[in-house]
């Protein structure tokens, strides 16, 4: 099916449409959205775990069960997130590139490697000096993009 939809086609008559679609595709939400939509991910799990109970409950349920099997990893649970903040930790550290070169790197965003750096490393077990050391770097590279260069 590659018809695009849009927030106007999200109805009683369309939502359960949608969802035997989102069912059928083997697609995250977010990719689902970003193929078949006009709107957010969150926008479509919104109205399917509103929306879609009162208009259908079997399909609801499907759905609910896909999102589950879906769900985003947790960081101790992924080896490989946990292969790219180490990568990421030294690469800042011992090397001092800056977190787009981190993600060049790594063939990897710049959110990614910045949310690795600031937030997943606080769901791991890293020392706290090693947390403040990258967070200081961070800082560091932060000030130096800010002031102008030439002058």
């Amino acid at each position: 099916m590659d018809k695009m939809y849009t927030l106007d086609d999200i109805n009683s008559q369309t939502i359960v449409k949608i969802a035997k679609h989102f069912i059928d595709s083997d697609l995250s939400l977010r990719k689902f959205c970003e193929a078949y939509g006009k709107f957010s991910y969150i926008t479509l799990r919104e109205k399917f775990l509103t929306f879609l109970p009162l208009v259908n409950k079997e399909i609801a349920l499907v759905v609910q069960e896909k999102l589950e099997m879906k769900r985003p990893k947790k960081i101790e649970e992924d080896l490989k997130a946990q292969e790219r903040i180490a990568k990421a930790i030294s690469l800042l550290l011992d090397q001092d590139m800056t977190v787009l070169q981190i993600a060049l790197e790594l063939n990897s965003t710049e959110m990614t490697i910045y949310r690795d750096l600031t937030v997943r490393i606080n769901q791991l077990p890293i020392s706290n000096e090693i947390k403040k050391e990258v967070l200081l770097h961070l800082r560091e590279h932060s000030l130096n993009n800010l002031i102008p260069k030439g002058r």
